[in-house]
């Protein structure tokens, strides 16, 4: 048996299945991105996560070939060692055991020898490459340091306009009135509900800036054309650690489901899409987790593996 776990910022989705692909058990619980919570928080939410996910085949102690969990936050090696650890512990009978960023997810899913890049563009922004060489990191550095073309971003940006726009300091914009029916309060009182709400609470304002940008809005269509330049200066890093071309660009994330969003980036990016091919997922990140738990063992995810997954998956 497999098993094939999608943790994020907002949930976790595992899977268990045999080794053609077929679906035993599956469960979706609460997120785990260990950059949130930490990492013993991570542990205790995936020991819940995985007894729920097994209870009905004899628990943990089973004997599994192999899993693979994509985490959010745990690209760095430290973070990685740890939950790796974790897992050891909570699987004694796994005979194979792997962990990674979710970043990887959904490229595993759509690449045919899981090599390519990512874009990652919902609350944070982040894009990695995925080479025979080994794993290059380009952006995500976090909110602090560096949250280009983010729904964080976006979201903060259309709150400044909106801040400026009342206070004077810039000019008049829609987002003005559109981001105070959000709040629901006045500006001025609307301050500690922000600060509290944190980096989703602003991301969350993301969704207004594209709405104002759809009414016309000049400084709220400037805030987006920002975001998909930001992430394509992500892509033109992305394409400099690439050596083989064509290569499978596999984005997603919130931004990324707006499809003028997605049309802005591919246009933007011109002849560079001669040496890509950007596209957003189609299956679930947690199939893509469960296809590298397979090819870590040498099982072969053929169309078989997938049409067996995606019948049982609905």
């Amino acid at each position: 048996m497999l098993i094939g776990i999608d943790g994020g910022g907002t949930k976790t989705a595992l899977v268990l299945t045999t080794d053609d692909g077929h679906i035993i058990s599956k469960y979706t619980g609460k997120a785990t991105n260990p950059a949130d919570i930490g990492v013993e928080e991570c542990a205790i939410r995936l020991e819940k996560q995985l007894d729920a996910l097994l209870k009905d085949f004899g628990g943990r102690e089973i004997e599994i070939r192999s899993i693979y969990a994509g985490i959010a936050g745990s690209a760095n090696d430290k973070t990685k060692n740890a939950l790796y650890a974790r897992l050891r512990a909570l699987l004694p009978n796994c005979a194979s055991i792997d962990n990674g960023s979710d970043a990887f997810n959904a490229l595993y899913g759509e690449s045919d020898d899981g090599y390519g890049i990512t874009l990652i563009a919902g609350t944070g922004s982040s894009s990695f490459v995925l080479t025979e060489s080994g794993m290059t990191q380009v952006g995500g550095w976090g909110y602090l340091i560096d949250d280009a073309g983010s729904g964080f971003s976006v979201g903060k940006a259309a709150l400044m306009a909106a801040y400026r726009s009342f206070d004077g300091r810039g000019e008049k914009t829609t987002l003005e009135e559109m981001c105070l029916d959000k709040l629901g309060i006045n500006f001025r009182d609307a301050i500690p509900q922000i600060y509290e709400g944190g980096k989703h609470y602003i991301a969350s304002f993301a969704r207004t800036a594209f709405e104002a940008a759809e009414k016309g809005d000049e400084i709220a269509k400037a805030i987006i054309d920002d975001a998909a330049e930001a992430l394509c200066v992500h892509l033109r890093a992305c394409l400099t650690h690439v050596k083989s071309f064509p290569t499978v660009c596999v984005a997603a994330g919130g931004l990324i489901t707006n499809d003028k969003f997605f049309g802005m980036i591919q246009k933007k990016m011109g002849d560079d899409l001669n040496r890509m091919r950007i596209l957003r997922p189609v299956l679930p990140p947690v199939y893509g987790a469960l296809v590298k738990a397979a090819r870590n063992i040498g099982i072969k995810t053929d169309k078989t593996f997938k049409e067996n997954f995606l019948n049982d998956f609905e």
